[in-house]
Order: C-alpha cells, then structure tokens, then sequence
C-alpha cells in the first residue's frame, strides 16, 4: 500500500510539472508569434519610409504613431539625423499579450511617452520589438 501511495506522489509531481511546462510554453508561443507580427509590421512601415522623399522623412515622420493590426499595438517612429546626409530610422512597437502584460514601455499603448513608463529615463518609449536603419541621402 504504501508503494502505490509513493508511487501516485511521484506521479502527481510529475504531471504537475508537465501542466506547468506546457503552460510557460503557450505562453513563449504567444510570444513569439505576436513578436514576429510586431516586426513585420514595423518593418513594413520602414519600407515606407524608404519609398518617401528623403527631405521630407523628419517632417512627415518623426513621432509619428501608427496601429498595429495583429496583435493589439501601437507603434511610434523616431527619426535622428547623426550626420549630414544620414537619418536614423527607430520604429518602436508596444502590444499587450493575452495575459494581460504590455509588451514595451508604452504601458497605455497610446503611442505617448506618459509619466511613469520612461523605465530607462532615455526619453523615449522602449520595446524588445525595435528596429533601426539608415537611410542616406542619394
């Protein structure tokens, strides 16, 4: 008796553990697929970018927001020019995950920088979803 008894212990854990396992992974498959839908977004607006008249990219662009379609977002577009000739584009995408957590600084997903998410104090909204290039002036 006590062998059967020891024996449905282990497996309890053991299944217990499992049920975890298999949650944290649909988890990390949320994840990744919303992640990829993220960057492909802001690697489309990035195409756009590069399409438009590069005088008018600053002006037409920088803080500019756009919405994200799949998952739920917001995206913001930050536009420098390090050196005469040369912009750098950062497109910055925020979404909120099925469990309820905001994936990015911009907490609200409004696009706006709000007091409390600057987590870094760079004066910027932050996300693992962030894509930089350049673009020169031809």
């Amino acid at each position: 008796m006590a062998e059967v008894v020891l024996t449905a212990g282990i497996l309890v854990v053991a299944v217990v553990g499992l049920i975890h396992l298999f949650i944290y992974c649909s988890i990390l498959s949320e994840l990744s697929g919303n992640l990829t839908s993220a960057l492909a977004q802001a690697q489309n607006k990035i195409e756009e970018i590069r399409n438009h008249n590069y005088s008018l990219i600053t002006a037409d662009y920088n803080g500019v927001t756009f919405d994200l379609t799949n998952p739920s977002g917001k995206g913001i577009i930050y536009v420098d020019a390090p050196q005469s000739g040369l912009l750098a584009i950062e497109v910055v995408v925020s979404w909120l995950n099925k469990n309820n957590r905001t994936i990015g600084e911009d907490q609200n997903r409004n696009g706006v920088l709000d007091s409390g998410e600057d987590l870094n104090g760079d004066g910027r909204i932050d996300s693992m979803a962030n894509l930089i290039t350049y673009i020169a002036q031809k």
